[in-house]
């Protein structure tokens, strides 16, 4: 049995991969729709991008429960590859659609079978010692905004020099590797033994512990706030970004590329923020820094609504992203420490169905705000932020009085 480290060690580099994956074909979603499918409607473009967008959250968001449960029952580990191997077979084939309907189908079924970040984390969490659970969960978020980061900023050039339909089976090339990655060098948690009674529990976890918590309710408040705040808007950047270059009387040449950068530029703050904010928080106060981070959130992501340029969205999206991403590890912290380690797995499992429901909604709401106008995707989403902020500080005076 190798050291926690050096099997975290590797559970970090085959996560960063498994995101770079997903992040290569992120931003060509509705350029893809519009330019591959042809849907040209601006009206059936969003809609379609909408639908597409929440498809694969939704159904992550019903099915992530039970992967959780499973895993506290048999395997950690085989659900993390449960998720890297299924991704690299679903998003493989979407290199093939030919209509949206084939498409929507594929990123219902990514939904089912995916999910690499809530099974990783349990997974980091359970091999961690309790007395370094927080820097190792910073850490693997880090790993994770990395992946996001440089994923779009690769995707991008490769689907404008490439075309649309080769990020997509390179994302299942790189969820493949990470797969292997694991296998050979990850090796399932140790715990204690489960009883057979245990064992024939139905697929879905007890819930009770975890409503009976304040701490892990607020959490998976939050997370479902982010993940909605985040949805609100990124859907909707290559046509905002397509819509300012036409506005500025330019071609509107490598959007895809453009998208990348403003993503990625987004998520390299973020993961800035996740090490900084999983070393020190614990310092600091969780509570208190979560309070901090999403109202600054809110506050850097409202003037984006102004932004007349490319170079300014992607000052204020580095900005507020740095706020955002310093959420996750803190909420992941606050989940790993009011929570017994053998619920960890359905908790994390249900903090990634809230999140995967957020992330269904977002892009809905942001949908329906783009008929009014891109801008206004960047106020919802202040507003969400704002929000969570004023939840989480009444939330934590009403648990700690102060």
């Amino acid at each position: 049995m190798k050291s926690w480290k050096a099997n975290f060690t590797a559970l970090l580099i085959a996560e960063t991969l498994a995101m770079i994956g997903f992040g290569l074909s992120s931003p060509v979603i509705p350029l893809f729709l519009e330019e591959d499918i042809g849907i040209v409607d601006p009206v059936k473009l969003k809609i379609w991008v909408g639908l597409i967008q929440s498809s694969a959250s939704l159904t992550l968001a019903i099915f992530a429960p039970i992967w959780g449960h499973l895993a506290d029952i048999y395997s950690r580990r085989a659900m993390l590859l449960r998720a890297m191997f299924g991704g690299a077979v679903i998003i493989s084939l979407m290199t093939f659609v030919n209509s949206p309907w084939q498409f929507l189908v594929l990123k219902s079924i990514q939904g089912c079978l995916t999910g690499t970040v809530a099974a990783a984390t349990v997974l980091a969490a359970a091999i961690s010692p309790t007395a370094q659970v927080a820097f190792a969960l910073g850490l693997l978020q880090t790993g994770i905004a990395v992946g996001n980061s440089l994923g779009p900023l690769i995707g991008g050039v490769l689907s404008d020099f490439l075309g649309h339909r080769a990020a997509f089976f390179s994302t299942g090339i790189c969820l493949a590797l990470s797969g292997a990655m694991v296998l050979k060098w990850v090796d399932n948690d140790k715990r204690p033994p489960i009883e057979k009674e245990q064992k024939k529990l139905t697929l879905l976890p007890d819930v009770r512990p975890i409503a009976a918590s304040p701490p892990l309710v607020t959490m998976m408040l939050v997370a479902f706030a982010v993940q909605a705040a985040g949805g609100v808007a990124i859907p909707m950047l290559p046509l905002f970004l397509k819509d300012l270059a036409l506005k500025a009387i330019q071609e509107p040449r490598y959007i895809a590329s453009s998208t990348g950068i403003v993503l990625g530029v987004g998520a390299a703050t973020a993961a800035l923020a996740a090490v900084l904010v999983g070393k020190y928080s614990l310092r600091l106060g969780y509570w208190r820094t979560l309070i901090f981070c999403l109202s600054a959130g809110a506050i850097l992501s409202f003037p984006q609504i102004f932004v007349t340029n490319i170079y300014q969205l992607v000052i204020l999206r580095a900005l507020s992203a740095f706020f955002i991403g310093g959420t996750a590890p803190v909420i992941n912290a606050i989940i790993a420490v009011s929570s017994e380690k053998k619920i960890q797995g359905a908790a994390f499992g249900f903090n990634a169905s809230v999140s995967s429901a957020g992330a269904a909604i977002g892009p809905m709401i942001g949908s329906a705000a783009a008929m009014l106008s891109y801008r206004a995707v960047f106020a919802v989403a202040a507003l969400i932020l704002g929000f969570s902020a004023w939840h989480t500080m009444r939330r934590r005076k009403l648990s700690f009085g102060n």
